[in-house]
């Protein structure tokens, strides 16, 4: 009898050994898929960058298939900072951010909210719309500016034709001239994300700033203006900059790369 508790005992002792183990090698494992991430992190060129590609976006859009939701914003969130910001697989959520790095997890939260959460439309109303991933791509005749925005263009080069539209709703917070953006306006989103659109040949109404405007709302009509003195025209071919912002710690405005945010909305 006594070997027989003997026996229980022991088995019993292995199995606890067993799960312990077992979890302590989950923990570690969690553990080291988000190690070496901080919040510093959502300054850096990896969050800016936004990196996702084809088979992640057509997951992202099963998951959420209504841009309005900000679920996707988390989803992306998730998955970039569980892919250390080249992710090669989606998270439907993030268990172990939240558990072991909680401030980096609202600190990614808030981030992304402010890059997808708002996003409602695509920005210009037409039927064939090229571009490309052009992020910091050089600029100027001696390539010495980088872009940091996304370059849409119709089939016709020519100005006053195809409406831009904003892609979520807001604030006007700035309007009028930029030497090198033109005419252009740029919309403060619920979720703190500066969308920018520029090059503009003209606005659809006179915009104040502090103005409400919604998503889809017409902003202006896609132009070649810019690159000079006010009214200067021509100077490029037609097409709008979109530039997307986001305020963090240390930046007022950092700009991050809208292709795939476009790429969402053209989905």
């Amino acid at each position: 009898m006594k070997q027989f508790r003997y026996q229980v005992v022991r088995l019993w002792l292995l199995l606890a050994l067993a799960v312990l183990c077992q979890y302590g090698e989950g923990v570690l494992c969690g553990r080291g898929m988000i190690s070496g991430i901080n919040t510093e992190d959502l300054e850096g060129d990896g969050f800016r960058e936004q990196k996702l590609n084809e088979e992640l976006l057509v997951q992202i859009l099963k998951l959420c298939p209504d841009p309005v939701q900000k679920r996707q914003a988390d989803v992306i969130a998730a998955t970039m900072l569980m892919g250390h910001f080249s992710p090669e697989k989606i998270y439907g959520e993030a268990p172990l951010l939240k558990r072991y790095k909680p401030r980096l997890w609202q600190e990614g939260q808030k981030s992304y909210q402010a890059v997808w959460g708002d996003l409602e439309c695509f920005p210009v109303a037409a039927t064939a719309v090229f571009y490309e991933d052009s992020w910091l791509a050089p600029r100027g005749s001696r390539g010495d500016r980088r872009h940091e925005g996304c370059d849409l263009f119709g089939e016709k080069d020519a100005p006053g034709i195809y409406p831009v539209v904003s892609i979520t709703r807001g604030k006007v917070e700035q309007i009028g001239w930029l030497p090198l953006g033109g005419y252009r306006i740029g919309i403060r989103s619920p979720s703190g994300g500066y969308f920018y659109y520029a090059h503009l040949d003209s606005y659809g109404r006179e915009f104040q700033e502090g103005d409400s405007v919604k998503a889809g709302q017409l902003l202006g009509y896609m132009g070649n203006t810019g690159y000079g003195p006010e009214g200067t025209r021509g100077e490029f071919a037609t097409h709008l900059h979109m530039g997307i912002y986001v305020k963090t710690q240390n930046h007022s405005e950092l700009s991050v790369n809208p292709y795939w945010v476009l790429r969402f909305l053209d989905g």
